[in-house]
């Protein structure tokens, strides 16, 4: 019999999805992957606890939650959820969002009863891969003494095509090979300049944002010479971003250090993940162009 490898659209719009993140544009930009896949039965919590009030009447089937989810981390909030103590379905599947993450806190994952683990910048593509692995392929729910969630033991499978970054896959060797180290540190110079730049921008939004086009403009070139068109798009997608809202008020300081994170992200992809890569690029591309689409509209509403 051959294993079901793909969620009927009719069982993807019925989902109720549940999303826990301090950072209200990370919130949208999770929202918005679900409803690319026809998802829209989502809510939100801009922390662990009001999580827990939100989903003993929401009763999410999943539940996406940030490794920082405020106060209470997002393996304290799975680990609270599984110990029953919250009024929500201990065996609800839980996904773990977070920018990086290394060796003993994957450990501390898996332990808490983590079922998957999605590193951002998040896509469509992405989100749903991560679906499918809980409702096509769920494991074991385990109630023991010393551990409490889903059953820790992957078995492998042969098909899975998706990219290397689930709860227990290790990174690949080759994470590193489509730029020099020395081309990726440099990259990761300027994104450390852009950023404090961004950051600049909550206390004088003018000077941050023409400090961050100058540079963005002044490195276009060496940008482009690296040869990572995914890079390349990103740095356009972010130059374009800042010409289009920079000096309107709907400027979103989350918007521009989404495209730096990214970038830094992309780094250590490894080739074998082009396709995800491309899939991350096009939600910031669709992104900004909501984005800028806003503010003109604002804009002549003004006029």
């Amino acid at each position: 019999m051959t294993e079901e490898r793909a969620i009927p659209p009719n069982d993807l719009k019925r989902m109720k999805i549940l999303i826990v993140d301090p950072n209200a544009y990370m919130r949208g930009v999770v929202a918005d992957s679900l409803r690319r896949l026809m998802i829209t039965n989502i809510n939100s919590a801009a922390s662990a606890m009001e999580a827990f009030s939100v989903g003993r009447s929401f009763k999410p089937d999943i539940i996406f939650v940030d490794w920082d989810a405020g106060r209470m981390s997002g393996l304290e909030f799975t680990r609270e959820i599984r110990r029953n103590t919250t009024g929500m379905a201990r065996e609800t599947p839980i996904i773990l969002l977070a920018g990086a993450i290394d060796h003993d806190q994957l450990m501390s994952a898996r332990q808490g009863g983590i079922n998957e683990f999605l590193l951002k910048p998040v896509s469509a593509q992405g989100v749903l891969s991560r679906i499918e692995e809980v409702v096509l392929r769920p494991r074991k729910f385990i109630d023991s003494r010393n551990y409490v969630g889903p059953c820790r033991r992957r078995k492998e499978d042969p098909a899975y095509t998706g990219p290397w970054r689930r709860l227990t896959d290790e990174p690949p060797v080759k994470a590193h090979t489509e730029q020099s180290k020395e081309n990726a540190f440099k990259l990761r110079a300027i994104i450390d300049n852009l950023t404090t730049y961004a950051n600049r921008t909550q206390s004088d939004r003018g000077a941050g944002i023409r400090g961050m086009y100058r540079l963005l403009q002044q490195h276009s070139e060496e940008i482009a010479h690296l040869g990572d068109e995914t890079i390349v798009r990103v740095w356009s997608s972010s130059l374009r971003y800042i010409e289009g809202v920079g000096m309107t008020d709907t400027y979103d300081i989350d918007v521009v250090k989404y495209h730096f994170q990214t970038i830094a992200i992309i780094l250590d992809m490894p080739e074998e993940a082009f396709m995800h890569r491309s899939s991350v690029v096009n939600e910031l591309d669709r992104l900004v162009n909501k984005k800028i689409h806003a503010a003109h509209e604002k804009k002549t509403d003004v006029a």
